[in-house]
């Protein structure tokens, strides 16, 4: 292994970039302001996967580890409806079970399209940005439904049991025991949008077109708890604990407009944000970096916007100050390609580091991660 010293010119050298194998430092070394790769995934690796750009993350904070749910599903055969999990101390991936078999997916006694050996696991699903961690309860919240498996859609491989279905549950992991509850209440969906927590309240919140809905799973039940719209799909979001503000961004026709939420007021707005302004986004990666005070997103510039491509884009880190309606780009911490539609940045409070899981184009699924 290099020195510190040398992984940090290497850095430098490489353009903000280091990569995992080129002598990077040990995660509470890391440079600040640069992205840097910690792990790729290798052909020897116990676990290897696609990284499936329709499925979200979360951080469990209590184990300090990363958690993907979703599936592109579609018609291909891959259809990932384990959680994998991304430990920091060993770096190395997981999964809580292997992917359920094709065959395992049918409908419950109660109509509750289920998976595997036990009819205990939810279906493959994309997920988009609705999966949160609920620290007090120290389980995964994940709001969305198989929506593009419907029969007729892009493929036929559940027609037989899709009538059946009765109600597509917001589904809970326990990260305790890891296994999978259907919540009994009625379900609000997320497709294709995002959700995230609010600590103060202790409540999972979701913006939709019909309004934003939270989830306190001490209560047990969905609630309306303000109007919503403003964006259509295609945003993430963020809560910003230190302005007591849920923060959207990003569109479907790309925008880069953001709306707040913000729970005492009871009502959503978009925000005027005068002067500088990241490029316009679809399903950015976005999270809060409660030590600066500020919510992180990940934004593509690409060199001719008419032709979006991942390999010639570059995807820039930006800051938005809810408090002060203003963005700041962060200088110098660039990935060398675009991101495209990922849901899987997340913020460690341990570490006090950002990470994202990504895949380079090309390239097998890599973790980067940025101190701030």
């Amino acid at each position: 292994m290099r020195s510190f010293l040398a992984a940090v010119l290497f850095c430098l050298a490489a353009g903000g970039i280091a990569r995992a194998g080129d002598g990077v430092p040990a995660l509470d070394q890391l440079p600040a302001g640069r992205w840097v790769m910690i792990h790729q995934q290798q052909p020897e690796d116990a676990v290897a996967f696609l990284r499936q750009k329709h499925g979200g993350s979360a951080f469990d904070s209590k184990r300090g580890r990363l958690v993907l749910f979703g599936s592109d599903t579609h018609s291909r055969d891959d259809w990932t409806n384990s959680p994998l999990i991304f430990d920091l101390e060993s770096l190395s991936w997981s999964r809580l079970y292997p992917d359920d078999e094709r065959r395992s997916y049918r409908v419950s006694a109660d109509g509750l399209p289920v998976a595997g050996p036990n009819g205990t696991h939810p279906w493959a699903m994309h997920t988009y940005g609705a999966v949160t961690y609920d620290p007090a309860a120290d389980a995964l919240v994940v709001a969305s439904l198989p929506k593009h498996m419907e029969p007729g859609r892009f493929t036929n491989a559940l027609a037989a049991v899709w009538p059946e279905v009765r109600r597509h549950p917001t589904w809970i992991l326990d990260l305790a025991s890891g296994r999978w509850r259907a919540l009994d209440a009625a379900p609000v969906h997320f497709f294709p949008r995002a959700t995230a927590f609010d600590p103060k309240r202790g409540r999972t919140l979701g913006l939709r077109g019909d309004g934003v809905h939270g989830l306190s799973l001490a209560e047990g039940r969905w609630r309306r708890l303000g109007d919503g719209g403003l964006l259509g799909w295609g945003n993430n979001v963020a809560y910003d604990a230190g302005n007591d503000t849920l923060v959207a961004f990003g569109s479907h026709k790309w925008g880069n407009e953001v709306v707040v939420f913000e729970p005492s007021a009871g009502r959503a707005q978009v925000r005027t944000t005068p002067g500088l302004r990241p490029p316009g986004a679809k399903y950015p990666p976005m999270a809060y970096h409660p030590g600066l005070g500020r919510t992180v997103v990940l934004v593509d510039r690409h060199p001719d916007p008419d032709k979006k491509s991942r390999r010639t884009a570059r995807a820039e880190t930006w800051l938005y100050d809810a408090a002060a309606d203003a963005w700041t780009q962060v200088e110098g911490a660039e990935l060398p390609f675009g991101v495209a539609m990922n849901y899987n940045l997340e913020y460690d409070p341990g570490r006090d580091l950002l990470l994202l899981v990504a895949d380079p184009p090309g390239e097998a699924v890599a973790v980067w991660a940025l101190k701030l």
